[in-house]
């Protein structure tokens, strides 16, 4: 569908503004948690709840948690201002590479905030109005970043003075003048514009309100206009329920106590749409009928992000609390939830009725807290099974109208991981050529989704998420001599995550060595297991990154995985890619040594990459050289390939080193390589790389199979 720009939807969901308003959102979720837990602690529907309480704190308990409440929902209004703003700032200065700081910018966004809401209302509001003011915060968040951004622009507004003071300075002092007239321009509109006229606005908005709900109509379309209305303000970030005040007021406060004192009276209650009747069976779960949403959520998402933030929302969304979906999901300013967060409960209130109405149901006659779980809410308010029966069948329907929009956002989320997943492949290419540069700074999709992968390390590397694969590695009489230890790292979405790219993300936060270390440990365990197994004979070979060889205590580490798992230092070999450049560092040159004098023989891994220096086959002894896959894939065809080949084995047999070939496919492959002067191949043409049981089964088969060559 395209919209008035010409951009589809989807385009607009990568806007700028958009990923901005994402974010901030996501990054309020604490705050959100919180309110949410501190509302159901005071609300909660418990018999001798509130009297216990009062027994264990005290009377004070109750403000204590208001306050908490308060603060939480006025800190949401101020977060998302400031988390707007530094996130769309970011965005615009890494893409324009502009030199401001986005903190500055927030900072003045957040500035602009305060003078639309501070006048008669304080730092935090009141508590009520805060959660209007979310829309606002969005607003002024974007508009208070763009018009700096604007500002910023002109050349004339720069300060460069006294730029050596501090490496940081140039960029503050580029935000002076930007940041001046900024909120210049706010406070012009706020008491220019907006202040003569704020009191007049808002009575004209209270008696719109009270005009549109005193139409002439029946209750029930009055409920109708308020669950679109109060809907659409939830959506842009207002809170529909305490906007619409004048109806709760007006009309279903009195329609309850009608129905009230008819029973008191001995008559039937004729009232259907009340506060209870509504709580009970339209808004399932909090505005938009979320528990349906949520139950589409565990069906849809059978894992990911989406389904833990389901399971967190489960246990308030019970006691009709979702703000963790409002605004942590989010519902605000989500086009892809617009329609059923409409439709759900319109659908909702159509069913309940029409069942009221014709007396399947009976009408609700009494008070039920807000916060009563469902189920229970709908015994309390109906006193029969059939009000069960009721908000059980209008509960699926509510998910049978989520559940196509959450599998298309789902597919949706899907496509763009994985979009970003290639592209961050893409990326890794360049890095590894391009020292210097962190992929985790980045500010796009790719930046993002390497965050979020390296956040995941530490609960996969508990978990057993992080894995080796051993690969078979076989002389000129295609004997297998060892085997090479390889990470693997399967992504619950995205599938195995190439281990160029887990290495470049673990290398840019600067966990290799504590990955390094984890995947040394495993290496010699699984040998030690072999060997106990009966399986000897063959070296186990694991990948060193030249950052490795920066850390003071990677020696002592290696001599106590041998020594713990009685291993020869020959019965391991390190291989140090050559991805990054080996450094020059005195400690990295004591590490090298200290490898040979303990006899622990080093190869260098894709060797012809050109990062690494020949010398350093001068000052340390080199025991092989893996040949790079981008020679050894073209060999065939590629001459230059062959001539690079060549030379490297002759300095391989001048110096007396092995030359390996990787990525070994086929037999004219393979024969064009050893007669260019490899004695030692690897790859699919042999086997892939193998889980633990299964490289011992190939180890086996193929000595069994030299035993019968010998034989014959």
């Amino acid at each position: 569908m395209k919209t008035f720009s010409g951009m589809d939807a989807a385009s607009l969901g990568e806007h700028r503004w958009a990923r901005s308003v994402r974010k901030a959102f996501l990054l309020t979720l604490p705050l959100v948690l919180s309110g949410a837990l501190a509302l159901l602690a005071l609300n909660l529907p418990l018999p001798g709840y509130q009297n216990a309480m009062d027994g264990w704190w005290g009377p004070h308990w109750r403000p204590a948690l208001e306050n908490t409440w308060k603060a939480c929902l006025g800190l949401l209004s101020i977060s998302v201002v400031f988390a707007t703003s530094h996130t769309l700032a970011g965005i615009a200065t890494a893409r324009h590479r502009v030199e401001t700081s986005p903190v500055a910018i927030a900072l003045v966004a957040l500035a602009c905030y305060f003078i639309f809401t501070l006048p008669g209302k304080g730092l935090l509001g009141d508590g009520q109005t805060v959660p209007r003011g979310v829309f606002l915060s969005v607003l002024v968040g974007i508009s208070a970043t763009e018009v700096f951004l604007f500002f910023r622009s002109f050349r004339g507004f720069n300060l460069t003075m006294l730029t050596e003071a501090d490496a940081e300075l140039p960029a503050i002092l580029k935000s002076v003048l930007p940041g001046m007239f900024t909120i210049g321009l706010f406070f012009a509109l706020q008491y220019g514009l907006i202040a003569p006229f704020a009191g007049s606005a808002d009575h004209l908005t209270d008696r719109g309100i009270s005009w549109l709900f005193d139409l002439p109509g029946s209750a029930l379309v009055r409920a109708l206009i308020f669950i679109v209305i109060a809907h659409l303000l939830w959506f842009v970030g207002i809170h529909g329920n305490n906007a619409l005040e004048p109806y709760y007021r007006d009309f279903l406060a009195p329609a309850t106590d009608a129905n009230i004192q008819a029973r008191l009276a001995g008559h039937l209650p004729t009232e259907i749409v009340t506060n209870a009747f509504l709580d009970t069976f339209v808004l399932m779960g909090g505005a938009g009928a979320t528990a349906g949403l949520l139950i589409a959520l565990l069906l849809v998402a059978r894992r990911g992000s989406q389904r833990r933030l389901a399971w967190l929302a489960s246990v308030p969304a019970a006691f009709n609390i979702n703000e963790i979906l409002i605004f942590g999901l989010p519902i605000v300013l989500n086009p892809a939830l617009l329609l059923p967060f409409l439709l759900a409960p319109l659908t909702c209130l159509l069913v309940a009725y029409a069942a009221t109405a014709a007396g399947l149901v009976p009408v609700n006659a009494g008070l039920v807290t807000w916060t009563t779980p469902l189920g229970l809410n709908a015994w309390l308010a109906t006193g029969s099974w059939r009000g069960v029966a009721l908000q059980a069948f209008n509960l699926c329907l509510c998910v049978a109208i989520y559940t196509p929009f959450v599998r298309h956002a789902h597919r949706r989320q899907q496509a763009q991981a994985r979009k970003a997943f290639s592209e961050l492949i893409a990326a890794m290419e360049d890095i590894l050529g391009n020292n210097g540069h962190r992929i985790l700074d980045r500010p796009d999709e790719v930046g993002r989704l390497s965050r979020s992968l390296m956040a995941r390390l530490d609960h996969d590397l508990r978990a057993g998420g992080l894995f080796l694969v051993y690969q078979p590695k076989l002389d000129l009489q295609e004997r297998v001599i060892g085997v090479e230890a390889l990470l693997r790292w399967p992504h619950p979405m995205l599938g195995s995550v190439p281990p160029h790219v887990a290495i470049g993300i673990i290398e840019d936060a600067g966990r290799i060595n504590q990955v390094g270390c984890w995947i040394l440990e495993v290496a010699c365990h699984q040998l030690h297991a072999w060997r106990q197994a009966g399986l000897d004979g063959i070296t186990m070979a694991v990948n060193l990154s030249p950052l490795q060889l920066e850390d003071p205590a990677l020696l002592q580490h290696v001599e106590r995985c041998l020594a713990r798992y009685r291993l020869a230092p020959s019965d391991l070999e390190l291989e140090i890619t050559e991805g990054h450049r080996v450094s020059n560092s005195e400690v990295s040159g004591r590490n090298l040594a200290a490898l040979n004098a303990l006899g622990v023989p080093l190869a260098m891994d894709d060797f012809g990459m050109g990062y690494s220096s020949l010398l350093y086959m001068r000052r340390f002894r080199i025991d092989a050289i893996k040949l790079d896959g981008s020679l050894t894939r073209e060999v065939t065809h590629n001459e230059s390939c062959r001539e690079i080949i060549a030379s490297v084995g002759q300095l391989c047999r001048g110096q007396q080193v092995r030359m390996i070939a990787e990525y070994v496919e086929t037999e004219e492959q393979r024969d064009l390589l050893r007669s260019l002067g490899c004695n030692g191949f690897q790859g699919w043409l042999y086997s892939p790389a193998l889980e633990a049981d299964a490289c011992r089964d190939y180890v086996e088969k193929n000595r069994a199979a030299a035993r019968e060559r010998a034989a014959g």
